[in-house]
């Protein structure tokens, strides 16, 4: 906001537009895509150029305007304040495997690259905040989830 949305979506405003006090909510799960996309101008600390995006295959329009999106690189001082402003429990990561394809549709832990691995951990580490949930892959299937670790 301004320049990504018009619209606060910070967990707070969420609660509030659907009628949940805050000492109803337990979890506040950050989603983060594993590179960052943005339609229209602004400030954009990481971005990266179109060719070096088209070389990762990161290539993305706009939904309602169908503009193409300017692509940058995971911007771990923006993921540090959304985790702090939202009050962040867990972070969903998706589009991991448009950034490692090596972990396309891998649904354990286990099978993930050492160098998407160490991506992750350095999520975790710099957040504060566990990674629960990771998406390799556009189906439902192509997902790990870490949630019953943290019980």
């Amino acid at each position: 906001y301004p320049f990504v949305t018009s619209k606060d979506t910070t967990a707070r405003a969420f609660a509030a537009d659907v009628g949940v006090g805050p000492t109803k909510v337990d979890e506040v799960i950050n989603v983060f895509k594993a590179y960052i996309t943005r339609v229209g101008e602004g400030p954009f600390p990481t971005e990266i150029s179109q060719e070096e995006a088209e070389s990762k295959n990161i290539e993305e329009y706009g939904v309602v305007t169908g503009r193409r999106r300017r692509v940058g690189l995971f911007d771990m001082e923006l993921a540090k304040e959304s985790c702090r402003i939202n009050g962040a429990t867990q972070i969903a990561l998706t589009c991991v495997d448009r950034l490692y394809p090596d972990c396309a549709r891998t649904q354990s832990y286990d099978d993930l690259s050492a160098e998407t691995k160490k991506f992750v951990e350095e999520i975790q580490s710099e957040t504060g905040v566990p990674v629960t949930i990771i998406s390799t892959g556009p189906d439902l299937k192509d997902t790990i989830d870490l949630r019953k670790e943290l019980l």
